[in-house]
């Protein structure tokens, strides 16, 4: 009895490897509605009149040669994120970098308008003025807003 059984499933297997092979080598072919002509390794809608069509070992190499492109397009996809990716992250360095940079600038500028020195400011002609008690006060405004923008961002 257990012999029976165990031939039984061993043929029951044999068979559906044969069958599963021999529909791996047909594609279902349909019209559709607006009578455009389709293939595909899956069934058409209920209802939808086709045929199975065997597959030809050329559309085995077509759809290498397809999976093949695709690989190439996913790779030079995946080379342009990372260049993109690369860019992305030089640019927030750069920026980075120039805030460091303006934040060291503002600290210098709010020590020497804090400081008991006279303060020299260049004009837009180009003139070295000396700043008064009032202008002194109103850079020292601007010098501690720089300070809080580029020192605590």
């Amino acid at each position: 009895m257990l012999k029976r059984t165990l031939w039984l499933m061993l043929a029951v297997g044999c068979c559906g490897a044969v069958v599963t092979t021999q529909a791996q080598q047909f594609i279902y072919k349909w019209t559709d509605a607006q009578g455009m002509v389709k293939y595909s390794e899956l069934a058409p809608p209920t209802g939808v009149k086709y045929e199975m069509v065997r597959k030809s070992s050329a559309a085995a190499g077509t759809e290498a040669a397809l999976s093949s492109q695709q690989a190439k397009e996913q790779e030079e996809l995946a080379r342009e994120e990372a260049k993109q990716k690369e860019q992305a992250e030089q640019a927030k360095k750069e920026t980075e970098d120039a805030r460091a940079k303006n934040c060291e600038v503002a600290r210098k500028n709010l020590q020497v308008l804090q400081g008991e020195a006279q303060v020299v400011k260049t004009d837009a002609q180009g003139k070295k003025v000396v700043l008064d008690a009032e202008q002194r006060a109103e850079e020292l405004k601007k010098a501690q807003k720089d300070q809080d923008y580029f020192c605590n961002p």
